[in-house]
């Protein structure tokens, strides 16, 4: 069959690798270069080059198997990274580092909001692990259940509430509108609800290392600079219009945020629903060497920055200390910062915009429904905003596309998480592994 992938982020990298040996694939990618939100830049920093990831920066080898299996299958390395939180803002500033991080203010030894703070991630623990297995959340926002639950202001506002806005590149509000069933059970699949969380890693060199390896494999199946402007199926195939005329594949994988895909396919109601329940916030990234927009105090810094305060008028935004998060060898500070003021003119290096998909309940249901429409006409979706928003989501997705059309994949594939393929209606060739 002749395929089309639509889009280079890790979900289409991933389809399109596990494809080229059984189909004729094409990679359609409008940007002039390859990896989506897989995107390292090569600093010059004053003991040599450096390169720092921008956006995808972190993964374990518990929670993604299927990233860890690509990688391993390319002979791609990584090391051992740092995944320390800090909070600052509101006169209260504080890192996860036990002890000189937690108490990076001397005072928080003795102030009773902190402690109690302390003593309720503890109770939270407890209770999220008890709460998961009773299987009564459906129905309630994180928000709703912190309350139910009695948490303190200060545990909700310089703990958890801050966590989550990092992980998931939004704010504070979202955070608490999201259901808590699924917001509590990441935090148990990732670690988070322990006191000896997974070992985390970063991609030696950078992720780039990956999206390179697989560029080189794909060769001129790919087609970079190659914007594709409409999607319309017809009887027995699909038209994908990139620039050369309509152009006709069996099999359409839309490897692309789902808004893009809305704006690309002749999408019928159903489709048009689906697609729509998703919504996304833009992110401006900038990569600086601004240390003002970290915490005051350095014992209170850490990997994952989050600087705000719910009571102030400024927009709390996150900051990356990059040295720690990807052990790099410079000794010059190196930051990426989420939506944050802006740095010092003369310390920035490069600004980019990602958007990241937002999890309410309305997307959650939708991600429910994704088998009715998957291969309808032809055409499959693959995406991180069809399970938690990750890389491990985004390869999982490309891969079950791409097995539903035959693809091999060189590992113990794992179906995880990403939204279930069950009621999709089309008709194709069984799944190989090899």
């Amino acid at each position: 069959m002749k395929i089309a992938v639509i889009g280079s982020g890790v979900a289409g990298l991933s389809a399109a690798l596990a494809l080229k040996d059984v189909h004729a694939v094409t990679l359609f990618e409008k940007d002039s270069r390859l990896g989506g939100h897989a995107n390292t830049v090569t600093v010059d920093c004053s003991d040599g080059p450096v390169a720092v990831d921008t956006g995808f920066i972190v993964y374990n080898q518990d929670n993604y198997p299927n990233l860890v299996g690509l990688l391993d299958s390319l002979g791609v390395e990584s090391r051992l990274t740092d995944m320390s939180f800090a909070c600052a803002g509101g006169g209260v500033e504080w890192s996860s580092n036990f002890p000189r991080g937690v108490f990076a203010q001397k005072r928080n030894l003795v102030n009773p909001s902190f402690l109690w703070m302390l003593n309720d991630i503890r109770r939270f623990n407890d209770l999220a692990r008890n709460d998961l297995l009773k299987a009564d959340l459906k129905d309630l926002s994180l928000g709703a259940y912190l309350k139910l639950r009695g948490f303190a202001e200060s545990f909700r506002d310089r703990y958890l509430l801050p966590m989550g806005a990092a992980i998931w590149s939004t704010t504070e509000g979202r955070i608490g509108d999201f259901p808590a069933e699924s917001f509590l059970r990441f935090l148990s699949n990732h670690g988070l609800l322990q006191f000896t969380p997974p070992m985390w890693k970063t991609v030696a060199g950078g992720s780039r290392a990956y999206v390179e390896k697989i560029g080189a494999i794909l060769g001129d199946r790919v087609r970079t600079g190659a914007g594709v402007t409409s999607v319309r199926r017809v009887g027995g195939g699909v038209l994908v219009e990139a620039g050369r005329g309509p152009e006709r594949f069996d099999q359409v994988i839309m490897a692309c945020h789902s808004d893009q895909s809305l704006a690309l396919l002749d999408t019928d109601a159903e489709e048009r629903a689906f697609l729509s329940a998703i919504r996304y916030s833009a992110n401006k990234a900038v990569l600086h060497r601004d240390p003002a927009l970290m915490p005051v105090r350095r014992p209170a810094w850490g990997s994952w920055n989050y600087i705000g305060d719910r009571q102030s008028a400024s927009t709390p935004y996150v900051t990356y200390w990059m040295n720690n998060l990807q052990m790099l060898t410079t000794a010059d500070p190196l930051f990426v910062t989420l939506n944050g003021p802006p740095a010092d003119p003369s310390l920035v290096i490069a600004e980019y915009d990602y958007e990241h998909p937002q999890f309410d309940t309305a997307a959650l249901a939708a991600q429910r429904r994704i088998g009715r429409i998957q291969g309808r006409g032809g055409v499959w979706y693959a995406g991180a905003w069809l399970g938690y928003g990750f890389h491990e989501d985004g390869v999982t997705s490309g891969l079950k596309a791409a097995l539903a059309l035959g693809g091999r994949v060189p590992w113990d594939f794992v179906d995880h998480r990403v939204a279930s393929f069950e009621g999709s209606t089309a008709c194709l060739p069984k799944a190989v592994a090899a």
